[in-house]
């Protein structure tokens, strides 16, 4: 099934699934960055104390999507839409008006917390759920929001800071949520309830009979074998993007490298989700989850060897096609280990890992730099982590490729 066969038959779930991951843009950390100097003035913060907030809020928010996020396996679609809209409100209104620093971080969190977090979490396991026979195709379309963001809104802020104050920009983007939000919520007709996968497999009559064991993926070893290679590009990203100052002053690079950088990464993640998409669809996702690493080695073997601008732009490339793949290839991949029915449950704890793995790793690169030891053994560190996640991930994804064969 094609794109724009897709597209015809299920436009209306995906357009719902594109709004949601695009709404998270507002949450995730290339725009809430925009706002740190403003930020940090505001509330007599240093950089250093902005940063152990950023890493506070970040990691709770990771515990607060493990136990709320599978709750979108039981909720209907529609009131969990409604519940991390008005999160999201909540947070910009804490974020703004509060005269306190302690009660502006709740705020600061509850942004993070609903947009990193929450806002893709609904869109992508709504469109994974209700699109069963072009999961992986669904799964690209939607996730091309969060690029989409990266190409228009980054631009946009800037030039608003120019005209606006930072509060008057929130301001303005939480009346955009809310005109775009509240039709949708009132109007849209078919939001899907949160069992909509058992009418759409081949025994319906009969798994309405059964019920299915709730997986626990968290007491098993293959899902441990598999984390490292589903958290390696959140890792590695994080770390390179919050010190991206460091790797431009070690590679004789200029600021103008990586702001060139992130428009290659938009453009390969692009490029990665529709590829990656369609290939999940005819492949499966076990082979996919084999191969969508190795551009990630590539890119940092590269900037290693040339430790100069173009190590830092081959390396971005690169990325940005491994994290377009990886919203496909691993949602689907968590389909056919555990099923669709505990999606919701499935992706909260990857989605909790990852945003995990966002909150530590800006410490870790932070420590090993504080120890003295350079950009570039860093990044040979960061070889050596991914390939021991590819290697780790091998045996578990071989034997589901050779059960999917044998099926």
């Amino acid at each position: 099934m094609g794109y724009r066969r897709i597209i015809v038959q299920h436009y209306g779930i995906l357009a719902i699934g594109f709004l949601a991951v695009f709404s998270g843009n507002l949450g995730q950390t290339f725009l809430v960055g925009f706002f740190q100097p403003a930020i940090s003035e505001s509330f007599s913060l240093t950089s250093g104390q902005f940063g152990i907030a950023y890493s506070l809020v970040t990691l709770i928010s990771g515990c607060l999507i493990f136990f709320i996020g599978p709750k979108l396996d039981w909720w209907p679609a529609r009131r969990f839409a409604t519940f991390v809209v008005c999160g999201m409100a909540l947070g910009i209104l804490l974020l703004t008006l509060s005269p306190w620093a302690a009660l502006a971080l709740i705020g600061f969190g509850l942004i993070r917390f609903c947009g990193q977090g929450m806002f893709v979490h609904l869109g992508t396991t709504t469109a994974a759920r209700r699109i069963v026979q072009a999961r992986g195709s669904a799964l690209a379309l939607v996730t091309l929001a969060i690029p989409l963001g990266e190409a228009i809104l980054p631009s946009g802020i800037a030039s608003a800071l120019h005209v606006w104050s930072w509060r008057e920009i929130w301001w303005g983007a939480l009346a955009v949520l809310l005109l775009v939000w509240i039709p949708a919520l009132l109007l849209y007709p078919n939001w899907p309830p949160p069992s909509q996968t058992r009418t759409t497999q081949k025994h319906d009559a009969e798994q309405k009979k059964t019920t299915t064991p709730t997986p626990r993926p968290l007491r098993e070893a293959r899902f441990w074998r598999l984390s490292l290679m589903m958290l390696s590009i959140a890792i590695v990203n994080t770390g390179i993007f919050v010190f991206q100052a460091d790797m431009i002053d070690e590679f004789n690079a200029t600021p103008s490298t990586f702001a060139i950088g992130f428009a290659l990464a938009a453009a390969g993640r692009v490029v990665g989700s529709l590829v990656a998409g369609r290939l999940v669809d005819r492949l499966g996702p076990a082979l996919m989850g084999r191969l969508y690493l190795l551009p990630l080695i590539a890119g940092l073997v590269l900037a290693v060897i040339l430790q100069n601008a173009w190590g830092i732009l081959a390396y971005m490339l690169l990325s940005g096609i491994v994290t377009g793949m990886q919203e496909p290839t691993v949602t689907s991949l968590l389909i056919q280990f555990w099923g669709s029915e505990h999606l919701g449950r499935l992706r909260s704890i990857l989605v909790a890992g990852m945003v995990f793995a966002s909150g530590l790793a800006p410490a870790t690169f932070g420590l090993l730099l504080d120890a003295g030891i350079t950009f570039t053994t860093i990044l040979v560190l960061m070889i050596a982590m991914v390939s021991i996640g590819f290697l780790l991930a091998w045996g578990p994804l071989t034997r589901s490729l050779h059960a999917q064969r044998n099926d």
